[in-house]
């Protein structure tokens, strides 16, 4: 076809200042900026001069406006907070934005344009052709910024490939890449967010773009140094977050789209998942077998098979002919469980099946423009789709989950709501993607089109199941696993990244991945361990695990057709090497529990690359092979076969310990050995890591305490211990405990702090053990004041070690040489 050049808006005729907000006139437009938030700019342009009302569906909240200084001086509009600036050019129609200190940033390489999108050139000409009506609907609307040349671009949600993003052109669109599971060179996966930070020495900053629409990133790819948005739907909506650091945006973000739900306690434990453990007797076999192996387990997950011919919210009676008795003998043995649902409903009008009937006679099925209810393929065959934009639909859904709630399942994996349909029944050869016609209305009253919320389909199931488990069992913190999702997830369920293959190059693309869902806001994300598709093999499982332990969400998961994967199935040796690592994640737990609550409080991911902790250390901006765990831990992954030392960059103006050994590393970098099963794991000097007892669950009480004081030369350290009962929502009315910890320099050598334990709850009754790291034995200790006598010297790990009950008050421990 014959290109359409995008039409601009030309010079800003008029503008006007409110309270929070710069409204600006273009001969053909209409501009708004408004500061949502002293830290938060929002832009939005429409063609039309007509911005668009309100969707019910939207991830961002409603923040306290700030207020924005506007003046114009030379024909330039100058606006301002206390955090961020911007300037728009009155001639030239273009926005920058600027620091407090006046260094610009994102500033427009041309005012907005738009112009009629064909699909062809959106990436999405498999999809049939949408009967879209005439108007706004397939507008595009461009704009270009610039990108300086030291700056990295990280985020962008769920993808492939390297940590920065730069040099790639992606696009934003939700779809199924379960076969044969998604590649290096895929674009568009389950996941869609639109959000990305750019860094670059002295400064991040980060824009989220707020479209539900089909939209896409060219972030230098066809320009090195020019950085290209479009959005479908007619307008352009956009959030600028002013930083100044990585973790900064993070905190502005999900300040903005919902700080991540808190998960329970077991969920933060290791899962065991196949598709199927198809039966009773195989699920409860499962489980048995990993108490007889002494391996820790706190959730199984139960894939379609459980289902009366994958009718969802249905049991197989022959499989699972009594499962109440089922929950209730896993239950007995600490093991919790997690039911898959799928958004697609049988098509069934003569079996009786409820969910059918009900959702049918509410009229809570995605309809045409004439009422007949959407219908496309899936596991149960013919199925009809919930329109998750209804509020009273998401009730109704949420009202589903009722039976499965009273029979004790303990949380809801939602799956295939990209959403994902075929053409065919599954059985038959040739079967296609068949997408939804983007034509379909959706909403109350028909609000949108589908292809404004096609992004948004699994979130909403996500959100409408979260919701009614807290409806169902307001006791208990709802826990939600779901595939698909949009920016904002994080407020309702943890992601995994979907199909992956048992193959070295998936489990090297699992960190970057899962850092850069962190960077959007989404902090409790995971891969399946070992390969869902493919047959896993010892050393590739073994590698897997052992990273595995680091992950916010840790899962095996494997396909039907692949071999086992539980940690027994590649013989003793890498069962040992499995328990060590699904130990130490048990170990961890009181460690990553409290990063749970950080990210629950401030949006702070758990696993993030390491520019979020050292953002002016240019020269690691690239890495994506190592990864901090919190701000204390950093991993150094092995991803090829038969390595066994690899090269480990250690971040500047800190001491680093070995975290197996406790040893010092005197060194800018390491070479570090890394047999199999012991991955490289280093610790941050200034940290107080608080490990745990291993349990055979998070079931078994906390009994002991370990405190794994690492000093530095360069700095104090500080941390805070934060513990609740990790079931309920009591820590939001105070039922929580937190206790401060210091470690610093003092007269004859490092001392360690501990503050009494504040707070209403009460841990049980433990053991606490402090491990002091120091160059040499001290000559004695001092404990609140009194020489200590009962403490030892740990020459493995060149540590004190002093033992005493955690009774929750103060102390002080300082050595004297």
């Amino acid at each position: 076809m014959d290109e359409i050049l995008p039409e601009s808006p030309c010079p800003i005729q008029s503008w006007v200042s409110q309270a929070s907000a710069c409204v600006a006139h273009y001969a053909q437009g209409l501009l708004r900026i408004d500061a949502v938030a002293p830290d938060i700019l929002r832009v939005r342009f429409a063609p039309s001069g007509r911005l668009a009302p309100p969707r019910s569906w939207s991830p961002v909240l409603d923040l306290p406006p700030a207020g924005l200084s506007v003046t114009e001086e030379n024909l330039v509009v100058k606006m301002s907070t206390d955090s961020i600036g911007a300037t728009l050019d009155l001639q030239c129609g273009l926005l920058q934005f600027l620091t407090p200190d006046g260094e610009g940033f994102a500033a427009d390489l041309s005012p907005p344009s738009w112009r009629e999108v064909a699909l062809e050139e959106t990436g999405m000409e498999h999809m049939p052709e949408p009967e879209l009506p005439q108007g706004d609907s397939r507008i595009g609307v461009f704009l270009q910024k610039r990108m300086t040349p030291d700056e990295g671009y990280f985020g962008f949600g769920q993808r492939t490939g390297q940590l920065d993003r730069r040099r790639r052109r992606l696009t934003n669109w939700t779809i199924d890449r379960s076969s044969p599971g998604h590649s290096r060179g895929d674009d568009n996966m389950y996941q869609t967010h639109p959000m990305f930070m750019a860094a670059r020495p002295g400064l991040a900053w980060g824009l989220f773009l707020n479209s539900t629409w089909y939209s896409a990133f060219d972030v230098g790819a066809q320009d090195e140094d020019i950085l290209s948005i479009v959005t479908l739907g007619g307008e352009l909506d956009y959030f600028v977050f002013a930083g100044p650091t990585p973790a900064a945006v993070v905190e502005q973000l999900t300040r903005l789209t919902g700080r991540p739900m808190l998960p329970p306690l077991w969920a933060m434990g290791y899962h065991q998942s196949r598709w199927s453990y198809g039966t009773d007797e195989d699920v409860r076999g499962i489980a048995r077998s990993f108490r007889d192996h002494w391996i820790p387990l706190d959730a199984i997950h139960l894939d379609i098979d459980y289902m009366d011919g994958y009718r969802v919210f249905t049991w197989d009676k022959d499989r699972f002919p009594k499962p109440s008795e089922t929950i209730a003998a896993l239950h007995e043995d600490h093991v919790r469980v997690v039911t898959i649902v799928d958004p697609g409903v049988k098509k069934d009008p003569e079996s009786g099946y409820a969910t059918f009937e009900s959702g049918l006679a509410g009229g809570h099925f995605i309809q045409h423009a004439d009422g007949e209810p959407f219908s496309g393929w899936v596991w149960p065959d013919e199925s009809l789709f919930p329109d998750f934009c209804r509020s009273a639909t998401r009730l109704w859904w949420g009202e589903q989950h009722a039976d499965l709630v009273e029979l004790g399942i303990d949380g809801i994996w939602c799956d295939m709501n990209e959403p994902a349909i075929v053409d065919r029944p599954f059985r038959e050869l040739g079967v296609c993607e068949q997408p939804m016609p983007l034509s379909l209305t959706q909403g109350d009253d028909g609000e949108g089109l589908h292809a404004e919320t096609h992004n948004l389909y699994g979130q909403l199931m996500a959100q409408a199941t979260w919701e009614a488990l807290e409806r169902l069992r307001p006791e208990r913190r709802p826990w939600v696993l779901t595939r698909s999702g949009f920016v904002g997830v994080q407020r309702w369920a943890a992601t995994w990244m979907g199909d992956n293959n048992a193959w070295w190059e998936h489990l090297e693309m699992s960190l970057p991945q899962l850092a850069s869902m962190g960077l959007c806001g989404s902090p409790h994300v995971g891969v399946d361990i070992g390969g869902f598709y493919q047959h896993s093999h010892a050393e590739l499982y073994a590698r897997w695990i052992e990273l595995g332990t680091f992950y916010p969400f840790m899962r095996s998961h494997a396909h039907c057709d692949s071999r086992a994967q539980e940690p027994w199935s590649f013989g003793p040796e890498i069962e040992t090497i499995a328990r060590s690592a699904i130990e130490l994640r048990y170990r961890l737990l009181p460690y990553l529990y409290t990063l749970a609550h950080l990210a629950h409080r401030h949006g702070a991911p758990l696993l993030r690359p390491l520019l979020y902790d050292f953002p002016d250390a240019a020269h690691l901006h690239q890495i994506h092979d190592q990864v901090m765990v919190g701000p204390q831990l950093m991993i150094a992954a092995i991803f090829h076969p038969g390595v066994r030392r690899r090269l480990v960059e250690l971040p500047p103006g800190h001491t680093w310990y070995d975290f197996r050994t406790g040893v010092p590393i005197d060194s800018d970098h390491l070479v570090a050995d890394a047999p199999l099963g012991g991955l490289p794991i280093l610790v941050r000097g200034g940290s107080i890591l608080t490990l745990g007892n291993v349990r055979p669950s998070t079931a078994e009480p906390l009994s002991e305490l370990t405190l794994d004081v690492y000093p530095d030369h360069h700095n104090s350290g500080t941390w805070t211990l934060i513990e609740d009962d990790g079931e309920s929502f009591a820590y939001q009315d105070g039922m929580l405990c937190e206790t401060q910890m210091w470690i610093a320099p003092g007269s004859q050598g490092t001392e360690l702090s501990i503050a009494a334990r504040q707070g209403d709850f009460v841990p049980p009754q433990r053991r606490m053990t402090i491990r002091l790291h120091l160059p040499q034995p001290p000559a004695s200790v001092l404990l609140d004041g009194s020489e200590a006598t009962d403490w030892t010297w740990d020459e493995s790990r060149h540590a004190l070690v002093l033992g005493l009950d955690d009774d929750g008050q103060e102390h002080h421990i300082a050595p004297r040489f």
